[in-house]
């Protein structure tokens, strides 16, 4: 089914991954989610003020994790660390650079200076070695003859943000998120297996969620408006008790 000899040269130029899972920022709270994981759900939001390619995205992200792993950085500069990622990766990717994104405060104010801007940018070239160019799932998928379509585009930003599915190796990914949507389990190895069985207990695990959030929500909404109900009757029987004193 697959072009072996395109993949192989593909996986030629792929990069593996040296990430450090025992780092503060890849540790789980009580839910299972790290600061890492809420930094790239961030830049993914961001990413949608512009019509930039999945890849553009992709490589945003390897540049974090890459940075992650290579320097400290205090909780307060994250954002700008992933501001930063998402500028150079669309600056590389894009076919119509867009230049500096900048961070504004509620008011409009930029937040840092073009210095700051700049040396954090230099940081993420030294932390790469000055290579741009990577490998991603997406790359891999297209490769298979797979069209990066809404539905597997969502899937991509769904591994991205969620490190304990990331963490593998691009290749797998691609064939995990590959094995999810075609359902062709018998054609992969059992670590290809495993991930997509942990790609489709995440999701199905993140369905509950939303599901518990829109049930607490409508339950919410539906107590403010019988307390509302309640707040006006009460004033209807307090405003004849004071006509009635009158």
């Amino acid at each position: 089914m697959f072009d072996q000899a395109q993949l192989t040269e593909l996986s030629k130029r792929d990069k593996d991954k040296k990430l450090n899972s025992q780092l503060p920022l890849y540790i789980g709270n009580s839910q299972g989610v790290c600061r890492r994981d809420i930094l790239v759900q961030w830049v993914i939001q961001q990413s949608q003020k512009f019509e930039h390619s999945l890849k553009t995205l992709e490589l945003a992200v390897i540049y974090i994790d890459t940075y992650l792993n290579i320097f400290n950085i205090e909780p307060e500069f994250l954002e700008l660390l992933g501001i930063s990622a998402y500028s150079m990766a669309s600056k590389f990717n894009e076919t119509e650079a867009i230049g500096q994104i900048k961070l504004k405060d509620d008011f409009g104010k930029v937040l840092y200076e073009d210095q700051v801007y700049n040396e954090m940018e230099v940081q993420l070239l030294q932390s790469l070695d000055f290579q741009l160019n990577h490998v991603t799932p997406s790359d891999y998928l297209i490769e298979m003859g797979i069209s990066i379509n809404e539905s597997i585009s969502s899937l991509i930003m769904f591994v991205l943000m969620d490190f304990e599915i990331y963490k593998h190796s691009q290749i797998v990914l691609a064939f995990a998120i590959f094995n999810f949507q075609q359902e062709q389990s018998h054609m992969f190895t059992d670590r290809v297996k495993s991930v997509t069985k942990l790609i489709n207990n995440k999701l199905n695990k993140a369905k509950e969620q939303f599901n518990l959030d829109k049930t607490e929500n409508d339950e919410t909404r539906g107590l403010e408006s019988n307390l509302g109900t309640q707040k006006k009757i009460y004033k209807k029987r307090q405003s004849k008790k004071l006509k009635q004193l009158a």
